[in-house]
C-alpha cells in the first residue's frame, strides 16, 4: 500500500509540473505579440491610459509621464518638451474630446518640435 501511495503522489506531481510548463509556454508565446505594436498605437494607448496624470504634470511642467511621452514621441530633450507643454497648456488641453487629441495638438505646436 505504501508503494502505491508514493507512486500516485509522484504521478500527481509529474502532472502538475507538466501543467505549469504549459501555462508558462502559453504566457510567453502570447506576451510577445505586445512587442510588435507600432509606435503610434503605443503613444495613443499611453495617452489614453495616462491622460489625467499627463494633464496634471503638464500643468506643473514636469513629471515621469511627460518624460515617457517625450520619449515615445521621439523628443530629444524631455525637460524642454515638458516646459513647452506647460507654456502651451491651454492650446493643447483646451477643447479636448478624446485623450488622443492632445497628440495632434502637440505635433501642431512648433515650439514643441524643439523638445
Amino acid at each position: 500500500m505504501n508503494k502505491i501511495t508514493k507512486l500516485l503522489t509522484l504521478s500527481a506531481l509529474a502532472v502538475l509540473m507538466t501543467a505549469c510548463t504549459g501555462i508558462t509556454d502559453v504566457t510567453s508565446s502570447t506576451s510577445s505579440t505586445v512587442d510588435t505594436v507600432t509606435p503610434d498605437v503605443t503613444v495613443n494607448e499611453f495617452v489614453s491610459k495616462r491622460y489625467v496624470a499627463i494633464r496634471n504634470e503638464a500643468a506643473k511642467g514636469a513629471g515621469e509621464n511627460l518624460n515617457a511621452l517625450a520619449q515615445l514621441m521621439g523628443k530629444k530633450d524631455s525637460r524642454v518638451f515638458a516646459k513647452n507643454i506647460q507654456i502651451n497648456f491651454d492650446k493643447i488641453f483646451g477643447n479636448v474630446k478624446t485623450p488622443t487629441d492632445i497628440i495632434a495638438k502637440i505635433e501642431a505646436q512648433s515650439d514643441l518640435a524643439k523638445g
